[in-house]
């Protein structure tokens, strides 16, 4: 007896998020339009992607489908669990003048 697409899908996205990540987990909801949502949880860490029910069908069969949607998986992962470098721009502090001289306002005697 075949599978239905839903549950054939299912199985395909199980098996390709175990190659990404073993302890990744994955639900699956139906979206209208032939979509599936996919919600990825690693830990406290939560991410979420669409992908088409054709594109993870293709990838059953289909070596190249496979690592694309594979691929599709671990850039969402890698997203999720890694944090952006900081914006070393934002964070510059303004440069001393040559010469040594400063802003500040000289000091009176004693």
């Amino acid at each position: 007896m075949p599978e239905s697409a839903p549950q054939e899908s299912r199985r395909i996205i199980a098996e390709v998020a175990r190659t990404v990540d073993r302890r990744l987990a994955v639900e699956v909801r139906d979206v209208p339009g032939d979509r599936l949502q996919l919600i990825l949880t690693h830990g406290n860490h939560h991410t979420q992607i669409e992908v088409a029910v054709a594109s993870v069908l293709a990838a059953a069969d289909d070596a190249v489908a496979r690592n694309e949607f594979r691929l599709r998986l671990k850039r969402a992962t890698d997203t999720m669990l890694f944090r952006r470098m900081p914006d070393h721009r934002l964070s510059v502090k303004p440069v001393p003048p040559p010469g040594g001289q400063t802003t500040r306002a000289p000091r009176g005697r004693r």
